[in-house]
């Protein structure tokens, strides 16, 4: 776990000298567009714009029980990405005279969970909202011919699959310590909230996702899909995606 670490802090020091985005490109949006995303963008800014306390805490715990160098400042580089995806929502929205949220009740249920909780709880809920903000993003970046927004998307979803695939390592690693029955408690426990979240993302943003190409049926086969594999899922939810993606071709 160490080199692995060691490799993911190197990761996140040079992707922070990555993080341009041309504010000249062509940004026009029309009033469908706008109408569609203006309160889920808001909602999605919110979400990201976390200071990240009670991840820090944990890391901090985890690492000094552990006697790991790395987890500490990756933390601390993890939260300052994700804070950049926030001020890069924010700028966009405020071009676009796009009002911001202070609150809402999904990002405050979010917030408490990850509260003075380990370090695996902490990235259990992370990695939940993550892995629905990667189809979030790409639906949106479908929904919307501003090249702009689109360019947006696009640093978004680059720097999302890559905080998926270091939190699932991370998460695994923690895990595979685990007896299996225990294992199994926690995998069933994990798949629970995430079905329950995934109903949420969709209902609450069901006009960006719907312009975007998913219907209810698209948006659960891609949202298992993602999960399966960041967790080797198995053959259960590889058959649930082809099935419920069958029935959107069909459909």
């Amino acid at each position: 776990m160490l080199l692995s670490l060691a490799n993911w802090q190197k990761h996140f020091e040079n992707n922070e000298l990555n993080n341009s985005i041309n504010w000249l490109l062509e940004d026009v949006l029309t009033k469908e567009e706008y109408k569609n995303i203006k309160k889920s963008i808001a909602a999605f800014q919110l979400g990201e714009s976390s200071e990240g306390r009670g991840l820090m805490q944990a890391a901090k715990n985890y690492a000094q029980t552990h006697n790991d160098p790395y987890l500490v400042s990756i933390t601390k580089l993890f939260i300052k990405e994700e804070q950049g995806h926030a001020l890069l929502l924010r700028r966009f929205m405020d071009k676009h005279k796009i009002p911001i949220l202070k609150r809402n009740w999904t990002d405050d249920i979010f917030r408490k969970l990850r509260k003075n909780v380990g370090i695996e709880l902490s990235v259990t809920v992370l990695i939940t909202a993550e892995i629905l903000s990667l189809i979030y993003y790409s639906a949106l970046l479908n929904a919307t011919n501003s090249k702009l927004l689109r360019s947006i998307c696009e640093k978004l979803l680059r720097d999302e699959v890559e905080h998926i695939k270091y939190e699932s390592e991370l998460l695994n690693h923690i895990r595979k310590e685990k007896p299996f029955l225990t294992r199994q408690l926690i995998r069933f426990t994990h798949q629970f909230f995430y079905f329950g979240t995934m109903l949420v993302v969709y209902f609450s943003h069901n006009k960006v996702l719907n312009a975007g190409g998913y219907s209810f049926a698209g948006f659960w086969a891609a949202c298992w899909q993602e999960f399966s594999c960041c967790f080797g899922q198995g053959n259960l939810l590889k058959k649930l995606a082809k099935q419920t993606s069958n029935s959107a071709t069909v459909g």
